[in-house]
């Protein structure tokens, strides 16, 4: 809270906006010199924050910036506070000045409890934006010592001269007191040249230093922005370096599980190895045994065709008996024919033989 702070704290050096407002709205009476030297001209003040912002020169100014500059005056913690009446929520993506302003008076109106003079701006309407380009300012123009002052001093001490006494009877301490009131208005007329001249270097001053800390207020919202940047690129980077440290360890894991199952599948081969060799070794007796049957085999095939040859031979010669045979018994039926035609001469042979009785 800005009406809390101590008169004498050194960082309110970099927040004299904060402390120019708090002592604008009645938050702060301990106040130093400057800071009642700015709160004369406030509006300008906050214009010019806005134009060094501002510094395209588009009137308006992103809502990130001004929630930068927020942060930089440290109005966001209790700004963040949404039941308190000057909070900067339900803000446009881009401020105008008008908006700058009343968020700014707003939130300080609000801490001293009384309402925000909806449009009061000190700045003329053809005076509401400063140039956006960068002006060099000249001082303000001294005013001309008038000329006349002691005469018309030493016209008006003689005035009352002439109406008190008369020409050529004045006293010695009439005297001393004309030339007495000749020098205090002399000295009452410097006074009045130099109180001028004052104001018109506290103004200049005031309108320098203005400038000055608007410029080093943008400068530190484009550093604590380029801050944030670079901690986004770095959260950013950190995690595009967890991801790839996850994919390392993911790969790591993988060759690990590779190296421990090819482990395992070398053993495996190894034991697979060991029974193929031992069923190589029962195949090769096996292929001995099956080739001394193989032989055993021949031998006993040797045989067989030689006693198939002699069947054969053997068959082939009953065939032969059995064609003989064939031929023959062809010859039979000629054989019957002609044993019947001798039994016929026979019998014929006999009965002619029988002599008659």
């Amino acid at each position: 809270d800005p009406g809390s702070r101590a008169p004498q704290q050194p960082a309110r050096r970099t927040q004299w906006i904060v402390s120019t407002l708090a002592y604008h709205y009645g938050l702060d009476r301990g106040v130093e010199n400057e800071i009642i030297v700015l709160a004369t001209g406030l509006d300008q003040y906050l214009q010019e924050i806005f134009h060094h912002m501002d510094y395209q020169g588009g009137g308006k100014i992103p809502v990130e910036d001004f929630s930068a500059l927020c942060e930089v005056l440290g109005l966001n913690k209790d700004a963040d506070d949404a039941e308190s009446p000057g909070g900067f929520d339900h803000l446009p993506d881009e401020l105008t000045f008008r908006h700058f302003h009343a968020k700014l008076c707003g939130y300080f109106s609000s801490k001293a409890g009384c309402q925000y003079e909806n449009g009061r701006l000190l700045v003329q309407r053809d005076s509401e934006h400063i140039e956006t380009q960068i002006r060099l300012r000249s001082p303000l123009r001294r005013r001309e010592k008038p000329l006349c002052a002691g005469a018309s001093s030493c016209a008006s001490a003689v005035g009352r001269h002439a109406t008190g006494c008369r020409v050529g009877s004045c006293s010695k301490e009439c005297y001393e007191e004309i030339v007495a009131l000749e020098e205090a208005e002399d000295r009452i007329s410097k006074l009045e040249d130099e109180n001028a001249s004052l104001r018109e270097l506290i103004e200049d001053m005031r309108a320098a230093l203005q400038s000055s800390d608007a410029r080093c207020l943008a400068l530190q919202v484009g550093l604590l922005k380029s801050h944030s940047n670079h901690r986004a690129e770095a959260q950013t980077s950190a995690s595009s370096n967890q991801s790839n440290l996850k994919s390392l360890q993911n790969f790591l894991k993988e060759v690990e599980l590779l190296r421990s199952s090819r482990e395992r599948q070398a053993e495996e081969a190894l034991l697979h190895n060991k029974r193929l060799e031992q069923e190589l070794w029962r195949s090769n007796e096996a292929v001995a045994a099956l080739e001394e049957c193989n032989q055993t085999l021949k031998r006993e095939q040797v045989d067989m065709r030689r006693k198939v040859e002699e069947a054969r031979q053997a068959i082939l010669s009953s065939m032969k008996k059995v064609k003989e045979l064939e031929a023959k018994a062809g010859q039979v039926p000629a054989l019957q024919r002609h044993i019947l035609q001798l039994e016929s001469e026979l019998f014929s042979l006999s009965v002619l033989s029988i002599p008659t009785i």
